[in-house]
């Protein structure tokens, strides 16, 4: 058994594991299908678990997209994350994320610590001045729910071009774009959001969410590079 393999086999240990039984009948990968989609956002036919599960004797390997959405419905950021941090043997303990020597993990802590950073200057230097509506927060809190789930949606798209010689190009042209549309588009949607609602926020606190929620959507694109190695 190659090295692949054994990841493989590992794979299937933890998402049944996770899962709370075997899965072996095409009901079981519509139900897998399912819980993955409602833990990640990422949609796949329960077809696409077939060969992992059903049909292990099977010659057909697993798509990218197959094991990245099981992997990150496990915890990990992405397949090649789980390769490089999860053990082959079982254990009484599930895998844990050894230290961030990533890409990906380094990024995503980068920008939890800038996401820290400024809700600490916000409420530092907004004092007094700031007359943000309180309701503010929560709706702030339900537009980034929605721009996560874009950018996960956006994500897959690109994975599309998973395997071909323009693939790390491809992550190149959509972050770069994908940019100026996070910058722009998460600011109108507060402001929109927020004069709908009739809720009250400074400039200066709705520049400051946009940032927040810009910076994961942005950690969660840059993430893709990682699925190159």
């Amino acid at each position: 058994m190659t090295t692949q393999e054994q990841y493989i086999e590992r794979l299937r240990e933890l998402v049944e594991a996770k899962f709370g039984r075997t899965i072996a009948t095409m009901e079981d990968c519509e139900e897998l299908s399912v819980t993955v989609g409602e833990v990640t956002n990422i949609r796949l036919d329960s077809r696409a678990f077939m060969p992992l599960f059903c049909d292990r004797a099977s010659q057909t390997a697993p798509r990218p997209v197959t094991l990245s959405a099981l992997t990150r419905y496990l915890g990990y950021s992405s397949w090649g994350d789980f390769c490089t941090t999860s053990s082959l043997h079982p254990s009484k303990h599930r895998d844990t994320i050894a230290l961030p020597r990533r890409w990906g993990v380094i990024i995503l802590t980068i920008a939890a610590i800038l996401v820290v950073i400024t809700t600490i200057l916000i409420l530092l230097l907004g004092g007094k001045g700031d007359r943000t509506d309180a309701r503010f927060e929560p709706l702030a809190d339900s537009i980034e729910q929605v721009w996560v789930a874009r950018t996960i949606e956006e994500c897959n798209a690109v994975r599309s071009d998973y395997g071909t010689e323009e693939y790390r190009q491809s992550i190149d042209d959509f972050i770069s774009s994908y940019q100026q549309t996070l910058n722009t588009e998460i600011a109108n949607d507060l402001r929109r959001a927020s004069n709908e609602q009739a809720i009250v926020a400074t400039d200066a606190r709705i520049m400051a969410q946009r940032d927040t929620i810009a910076l994961r959507c942005k950690a969660m694109c840059e993430a893709l590079y990682k699925e190159l190695e």
